[in-house]
């Protein structure tokens, strides 16, 4: 009697065990924490961009140097002192604008990669270590998250350079007519037409013709005078003889 209760007792404490082990399993928490700074740090991704904007300011320092050492051979210079002033503020905004985009293409394969962890892990949620005043050391991942980051090729490209954009806003010329070539054939210009005489009215016409009637008239009524002065001439010496 006594031995067949001891086995029901360690039945039953196993059996809570395991019913307590499957509801601690599955109250587990699904939360992890990563440290962002050794992400941007220590990766090869990181390495790479710390890289890439080194060279460029080096790139950048040469340029402003070489121009500095001229300028002070001839300080006088104004031409070169303007030059100077205009190179230093163009490359030092060149710089804000090349760190600007390597740290945003940076940031952006970091929380790819972050996303991608969580969902492959099942996780609830990823938090950055500094947001978090105390936890469990388990839930640091950081490690495993920088391997995968570790594992993407990123390559770095400048995003400035020289020469000056082009003004998309910038208003199409306006064609302007080309001139006409010396040697080129040019339309002839009408010219107005000489005046023609108007034809003389009907009354005008009347009137002509009434003097042209009247002067000859007057030219036989002259002959027929001079006919009777010579018959009348004749008369008279036939009657003194």
């Amino acid at each position: 009697m006594h031995q067949r209760f001891i086995l029901s007792l360690l039945l039953a404490l196993l059996l809570c065990l395991g019913a307590c082990e499957q509801s601690s399993s599955k109250n587990a928490p699904t939360v992890g924490i990563v440290d962002l700074s050794r992400l941007v740090r220590d990766s090869e991704p990181g390495k790479a961009a710390n890289a890439f904007l080194e060279k460029t300011q080096k790139s950048f320092n040469d340029r402003i140097l070489a121009l500095q050492d001229k300028l002070q051979a001839d300080t006088k210079d104004e031409k070169v002192r303007a030059e100077f002033q205009t190179l230093y503020l163009s490359l030092q905004q060149r710089m804000q604008a090349e760190e600007q985009n390597v740290n945003n293409v940076l940031l952006d394969h970091i929380l790819r990669t972050v996303k991608e962890y969580r969902q492959q892990k099942g996780l609830g949620a990823i938090v950055r270590s500094e947001a978090v005043l105390d936890y469990d050391k388990a839930l640091d991942i950081t490690d495993m998250v920088l391997d995968n980051l570790n594992k993407k090729n990123i390559e770095f490209k400048a995003v400035t350079s020289d020469e000056p954009k082009a003004e998309d806003d910038k208003a199409p010329a306006e064609a302007k007519p080309e001139a006409a070539k010396s040697g080129e054939a040019k339309p002839a210009e009408a010219k107005p037409e000489a005046a023609k005489p108007e034809a003389p009215t009907s009354e005008m016409g009347k009137s002509g013709e009434a003097k042209q009637d009247k002067s000859v008239q007057d030219a036989s009524k002259q002959d027929k005078s001079r006919q009777n002065a010579s018959k009348q001439g004749k008369s008279k010496k036939d009657k003194e003889k």
